[in-house]
């Protein structure tokens, strides 16, 4: 493992609350980039996930299809495409994210495929929640 972390943030949904981060999705080819507002630490999703518009905006194209269960939709065939993955700056992961159309509010849903190469700390400090993920 990597000595570094990453630093979540909170953002507060009333009665509960979600741990987010600012990563950066790059092409393979590194010639089209992502900045991500907001990506959606999600230990319930098996897999990484991104919507068809950051698709769109690196020109991704699928190197296969594959059905999978979403919340939203049920079951569905989906593209699956090669990104390298930055949620540090200066460290690449080559990660296979899953295109959907609408993953909640957020345009990546990093999963459990991600989240396990690491280790995932969130900690309550007062009244607010602190969060690190640690390579």
């Amino acid at each position: 493992m990597q000595n570094f972390k990453v630093n979540l943030r909170k953002r507060d949904l009333g009665d509960s609350f979600e741990m987010v981060l600012d990563p950066f999705i790059f092409n393979t080819e590194m010639t089209a980039l992502a900045d991500v507002a907001n990506a959606l630490i999600d230990t319930g999703a098996t897999k990484t996930c991104i919507g068809l518009d950051v698709v769109r905006k690196l020109q991704l194209v699928p190197i296969r299809t594959e059905a999978i269960d979403t919340a939203t939709s049920g079951n569905e065939e989906v593209g699956v495409y090669q990104v390298l993955l930055s949620l540090y700056p200066g460290h690449f992961m080559p990660t296979e994210v899953y295109g959907i159309p609408n993953p909640k509010s957020e345009a990546v849903i990093i999963g459990m495929d991600v989240l396990g190469q690491g280790d995932l700390h969130i900690w309550r400090e007062g009244q607010s929640h602190r969060g690190t993920f640690m390579f």
